[in-house]
């Protein structure tokens, strides 16, 4: 990098590498301004593909560990626009808008990876997700299909158990309820405690 010999493209992966390396040793700031030359590099060479998606997605991810959630979702909006078939970004873009208590945008984004593979188990907890965002929004009705599809899925998914448990909860099915906590804590005994805590995020 000192040097400066190399192609812009290949002082990009560089940029790139050192950028990891900072995000390992716990250097956020030095990390984002590795992620920033490279994706200047890159813009310069008009290159607009995957490798910049990429880069930017792990930008995101440096701003939102830093707490700077807008910068990360505008990165993310950016990985999504180069590649926009790529699920990930759509997935953690859609973590942070729940983590800000905006329901509705991470229920679009979590639909957005369902829609990828619909059918595929790597998708139940996404399902679970989307089916406790609707409870969330006030629509546990809406959000029972979902859970039973990510049941389906992954039978043994405590979160999609509890989850489900809530949303028969709010339907007022006490035993169907009380049946799925304890399907749940048999699986993962924590599971309370996590969905607890998952359930204050985004709250005022």
């Amino acid at each position: 990098i000192d040097a400066k010999s190399e192609p812009p493209l290949r002082l990009a992966q560089a940029y790139n590498l050192r950028a990891v390396v900072h995000q390992r040793m716990s250097q956020p700031d030095k990390a984002i301004g590795d992620f920033s030359q490279a994706i200047q590099l890159m813009n310069d060479a008009a290159k607009s593909d995957w490798e910049l998606a990429f880069t930017y997605f792990m930008r995101a991810n440096t701003y939102r560990a830093k707490g700077d959630l807008d910068k990360a979702i505008a990165d993310h909006s950016e990985s999504i626009r180069i590649a926009p078939d790529w699920d990930k970004s759509y997935n953690d873009r859609g973590a942070i808008y729940f983590q800000k208590g905006e329901l509705s945008r991470a229920l679009d984004d979590i639909s957005k990876v369902i829609s990828f593979r619909p059918d595929s188990p790597r998708v139940a907890d996404a399902y679970a997700i989307r089916a406790m965002l609707q409870h969330r929004l006030g629509r546990p009705t809406e959000g029972l299909p979902d859970a039973d599809r990510a049941i389906a899925l992954n039978a043994r998914s405590a979160m999609a158990l509890y989850i489900r448990a809530r949303i028969y909860e709010a339907l007022g099915r006490a035993e169907d309820a009380a049946a799925g906590v304890r399907a749940a804590l048999e699986i993962d005994p924590r599971i309370r405690e996590q969905m607890n805590a998952m359930e204050r995020v985004g709250r005022p």
